[in-house]
């Protein structure tokens, strides 16, 4: 799978979506979805962008470090080598993320 360009937008709907870069015009389903309810939009002061950003942005960072992690254990149980993980064919390419 080629890599893809990952962007995390407001929707005109209120939703935050992580989607393909290149399905801005609707090309594909995006990966994630935040939304927040009225009273939640109320509590959070109508920041409810901004927050759904930050939620996603720190998905996509614990799923970075899980995938560091296998990384450094496969390494370290001999079924990966540290040469085989600078190789970008080593690492699955959806799970690359930019």
């Amino acid at each position: 799978m080629p890599e893809a360009m990952l962007e995390i937008v407001e929707l005109e709907n209120g939703e935050v979506v992580l989607r393909r870069a290149d399905s801005s015009a609707g090309s594909s389903e995006p990966f994630v979805r935040v939304s927040f309810s009225e009273e939640a939009k109320a509590l959070i002061n109508g920041q409810s962008a901004q927050l759904g950003r930050m939620m996603i942005s720190m998905g996509l960072q614990a799923v970075a470090r899980a995938h560091a992690e296998a990384i450094k254990e496969a390494i370290e149980a001999g079924e990966l080598s540290e040469d085989d993980s600078d190789d970008d064919s080593a690492i699955p390419p959806n799970t690359r993320l930019h």
